[in-house]
């Protein structure tokens, strides 16, 4: 198995890669943080004359940039469809170089969810949105408070949304200089949600913000036949009675559609984090999440917010993701994930204010 540093290796002199194709590797060395597709087999498990199958978990891949989704078309127009929950809980949560300092009150009203989260985004509300430059580049490492560039490379994030990845600042005058957007306009879509749900329907702003990854008008492919053609295969080579993939139940539907809006509203604070506006809608759209827990914690000595979600009935359900923002602003400080029988995965933003014309000449 290849390494990120590995990989970074072998691409190096090859300019930008795309993140598609990056983070395609990198997802088979994050088992805890990615959710592998449908149609990739577990383990196999026979009883008596039945061969069956153990899929990976229903989850969006928390990694990828340019990205679909291959978890079931069903779970994606549930996400537009169910009656999306309102309300929001209090409790405990934990971090990596993030220490938690007390718990929030639970009292809060169905309207407005997690009362800590809602007053952060209100306090979002009024702020203007004229911000020095006109992008963000950010730094993903596993330090809170070097900059250093590692195996993540360097994001960067227009402010309309468009996406850019360098592998490391030789490439940056070259990437910043190219009109494609690397993020097929995920981004743009999760920023867009984020907006909408400043002063727009809460269930209206999920349901967006819950397929804002897709590509609009592009075919999903939910992996179910390549998983039983899989499946088929083995029973075949093993002379077992073949049994097709079961469907989600209800219950893992909204638990599926829940990780998906939790993943793009955190993609969409991480690509405008010195948004406001973004801001506001993110955190209040987490205000809404059922099982978001928030708690006050410190992350190398600044007051922040871990919020931890958690999607119990789905196939990895003691695994525990951590967003931990800025107590004053929310805007996005680290990323936290811990599957059972898995190390800890730390990842740290650090983000700056730039000018693509700086960037294309070598300023930064």
């Amino acid at each position: 198995m290849v390494d990120e540093m590995d990989l970074l290796r072998r691409l190096e002199g090859t300019g930008q890669v795309r993140p598609a194709a990056f983070d395609k590797a990198r997802s088979a060395l994050r088992a805890a943080m990615a959710a592998e597709e449908v149609s990739e087999i577990k383990g196999v498990t026979e009883v008596g004359n039945v061969t069956e199958i153990k899929t990976a978990s229903h989850r969006r891949a928390r990694w990828g940039k340019g990205r679909t989704v291959g978890f079931g078309a069903v779970g994606l127009a549930a996400a537009a469809a169910v009656a999306l929950v309102v309300t929001s809980t209090s409790g405990s949560a934990s971090g990596h170089n993030t220490s938690a300092s007390g718990s929030p009150s639970t009292a809060a009203a169905a309207s407005e969810g997690n009362p800590i989260l809602a007053r952060l985004a209100a306090n979002n509300m009024p702020l203007s949105t004229k911000l020095p430059g006109d992008a963000t580049l950010e730094i993903r490492n596993q330090s809170p408070t070097s900059e250093a560039v590692g195996g993540n490379g360097i994001d960067i994030y227009t402010d309309d949304g468009t996406y850019h990845w360098a592998v490391d600042k030789r490439v940056l005058p070259k990437v910043a200089g190219q009109n494609q957007d690397d993020g097929e306009g995920t981004f743009k879509r999760d920023i867009a949600a984020a907006l909408y749900a400043v002063k727009g329907d809460i269930n209206t702003a999920r349901a967006r913000m819950a397929v804002a990854n897709l590509i609009p008008g592009k075919k999903v492919d939910d992996g179910t036949k390549a998983a039983n053609e899989k499946l088929k295969a083995i029973a075949k080579e093993k002379g077992k009675k073949f049994v097709p993939l079961k469907p989600l139940t209800p219950i893992q539907k909204k638990d599926q559609t829940d990780n998906f809006i939790w993943t793009n509203a955190i993609d969409a604070l991480v690509a405008a984090p010195q948004n406001p506006q973004v801001r506001a809608g993110v955190l209040r759209i987490m205000a809404s999440m059922p099982n978001v827990k928030v708690v006050k914690s410190s992350t190398a000595g600044r007051p922040t917010l871990t919020l931890s979600d958690t999607w119990p009935h789905l196939d990895d359900s003691k695994l525990v993701e951590s967003l931990v923002i800025n107590a004053d602003t929310g805007a996005p400080v680290a990323l936290f994930n811990r599957a059972p029988g898995q190390p800890l995965n730390a990842t740290y933003y650090h983000v700056r204010r730039v000018s693509l014309s700086d960037l294309k000449a070598g300023k930064f």
